[in-house]
């Protein structure tokens, strides 16, 4: 039961997720263009447009359900139940922002669903409790994902389109590190509370890591939507988004894989697919401007 309800949760939330990641690519096209210099004009464009406003309350949603998605089951396992949600995101983009997809755009697409079936089979056993972590490699880690975050787009820039697909490596590893500190704020919050009460939702340096990771990846996913299609910057930010919780999760965090090896190659393999097929999504040469493909879906 308690499986199920975390995959039900992961599978709610991956489609608020995208379905949000689709309405904010359709409203950012209209609005000022974000860039590295902070501007009170552009901030207030961005919070007094309906639609983004509406896309980042389905977000916000999703959220609710990703968080108790993560208090039931391993980040290793859910996020790339997550993150194989970019699917709807292309097929959305496609249909209607006038985007295009060749044929292995769609068998890619079609690998992301089969790799969660096979984290589906790897679950039969149920989940396992975690392990105990070191906090050094855990805070090791996370400086290096900030670094390559920041380090990316400064040192291969990107030009044309190609913009939208270097801030897309950037925001996925924002989103990726944010996904590894939400489960263990909400394992901290659960560990503490009856020691501490409503005061342990402030008591966690936890909380200020998922505050900073989103509010940055927020940022730059605007930015990487204005410069790039969305069926190209979605699968980046989803491959990257489970990548990082993935490396975490079994490096760092220590979570168990099944006994069974079956389902251990099961679990891989599902892993495998949907990295492999992000990344055939991520390397499609971009055929036209997000501006001329929003133009085009409005006349």
């Amino acid at each position: 039961m308690k499986t199920m309800l975390a995959v039900s949760c992961a599978i709610l939330a991956s489609i608020l997720f995208n379905v949000a990641g689709f309405l904010q690519k359709r409203a950012v096209d209209r609005l000022p263009r974000v860039r590295l210099k902070p501007s009170w004009t552009v901030f207030k464009a961005f919070v007094t447009n309906k639609p983004w406003m509406i896309s980042l309350a389905v977000s916000l949603v999703g959220g609710v359900f990703y968080s108790i998605a993560v208090m039931l089951a391993p980040i290793s396992i859910v996020q790339p139940i997550v993150s194989a949600g970019v699917a709807l995101l292309v097929y959305l983009a496609v249909k209607n922002l006038g985007e295009r997809l060749r044929v292995s755009d769609f068998i890619a697409i079609g690998c992301t669903v089969l790799g969660v079936i096979l984290i589906g089979v790897s679950l039969s056993e149920g989940i396992s409790s975690p392990r105990p972590y070191k906090a050094v490699m855990l805070w090791a880690f996370t400086a290096s994902v900030f670094l390559l975050a920041l380090a990316i787009p400064l040192v291969f820039g990107g030009s044309g389109t190609r913009q939208g697909t270097v801030l897309g490596v950037s925001t996925g590893l924002l989103y990726g590190i944010a996904a590894v500190f939400s489960r263990l704020l909400l394992l901290d919050w659960s560990n503490q509370w009856k020691e501490k009460g409503l005061l342990v939702v402030f008591s966690s340096i936890f909380l200020l890591v998922v505050t900073v990771s989103n509010v940055l990846g927020i940022i730059v996913m605007q930015a990487a939507f204005q410069r790039g299609l969305a069926s190209i910057v979605g699968p980046v930010v989803g491959g990257l988004n489970q990548a990082v919780p993935i490396l975490a999760g079994m490096l760092v965090l220590r979570e168990p894989l099944p006994g069974n090896p079956l389902l251990i190659v099961a679990r891989i393999g599902g892993f495998c697919v949907i990295l492999g097929a992000t990344i055939v999504l991520s390397r499609r040469v971009e055929e036209i401007s997000p501006t001329k493909a929003w133009r085009e879906n409005i006349k």
